[in-house]
């Protein structure tokens, strides 16, 4: 469990890992050790499909100084049920090395058994002329009707936050409400992230088939350093633990808050940020709304900050 830092009792914050009580069975790590992030903790099949990871197979074939026996990884968090967030430089990256951005992988192991699909369709920030600070995002789409089958059968997909907390307009409103929210936002918690990335080895990683280790997912324990607000186009963390870290491959993982729901329906898990330095969603609710209907499967809103008040 990932605790709040001295939390303060009125925030609705709970200590609370994943969406849903998982069995002992369901608890157990895979068979083969997982590698991503750097010391991270272990996660099952039914701990990805909770949170919404996924991973990004990025093929290397076409690119004339990359190893061809593997592919390139990145990592996302399911925010629809056809439409994976992620980092926009796991598409612009390897397109400057003729590599391609091709399936969507489930499960706790990209190389396992797991499902897949093909990413169809993709839109990033640059393609709405965003280039502002923070602006590294990417929402990928897949429109086989069976993606939708998958995600909805067996992973959650993650909350964007985009009216959790009061914008700077609001913020006057939620201070006469008596906003849980107010003054301090989120305030700063630890969060849980997850990637499928490289772990850290010996500088012969590059170079020894043997030694490499991506496509296995992890999770990390960070605790935010800056503040997390609607208008913040990111954030700093450092890992609970310093003998942890991310890698790369790690980029585009959610970092996932666990709130209470305001009328008392359960645990909500809302993404609240996306390995780059961590980007903030709610920062481009905009393209993440335009975006989301240009793919064809608009994104919901989600819980308001006036609900708690």
């Amino acid at each position: 469990m990932f605790l709040l830092p001295r939390p303060r009792r009125d925030l609705p914050f709970v200590l609370a890992p994943m969406q849903r009580r998982l069995s002992p069975r369901e608890m157990a790590p895979p068979r083969r050790p997982a590698r991503a992030i750097v010391n991270g903790d272990s996660v099952s099949d039914a701990e990805a499909a909770a949170t919404g990871s996924v991973g990004l197979w990025i093929d290397l074939s076409g690119c004339s100084v990359c190893r061809k026996d593997k592919p390139a990884t990145c990592s996302g968090t399911l925010v629809a049920p056809t439409l994976v967030l992620s980092a926009r430089h796991c598409l612009d990256t390897p397109r400057m090395l003729n590599g391609t951005l091709e399936r969507v992988v489930f499960g706790s192991d990209m190389f396992g058994a797991g499902a897949s699909r093909d990413v169809v369709a993709v839109k990033s920030t640059s393609d709405y002329g965003i280039e502002t600070a923070g602006n590294d995002l990417l929402l990928d789409a897949g429109s086989d009707p069976t993606l939708e089958r998958i995600s909805s059968s067996s992973s959650c997909p993650a909350q964007l936050r985009k009216s959790l907390l009061p914008s700077k307009e609001e913020q006057e409103e939620a201070r006469r409400k008596g906003s849980p929210f107010y003054p301090d936002g989120l305030g700063f918690p630890s969060l849980a992230t997850y990637g499928y990335g490289q772990q850290a080895c010996a500088a012969t990683c590059t170079t020894d088939p043997a030694a490499y280790s991506a496509g296995q997912l992890r999770r990390l324990g960070v605790s935010v350093q800056t503040e997390i607000r609607p208008w913040a186009a990111g954030f700093l963390t450092k890992p609970v633990d310093r003998n942890t870290g991310t890698c790369a491959g790690d980029s585009g993982g959610g970092a996932l808050a666990f709130v209470q729901d305001p009328k008392g329906r359960g645990i909500r898990q809302f993404l609240v940020g996306v390995q780059a330095v961590f980007v903030n969603p709610a920062a481009f609710s905009e393209f993440l709304l335009q975006a989301s209907r240009d793919l064809g499967s608009p994104l919901q809103p989600t819980i308001n900050w006036r609900e708690y008040s």
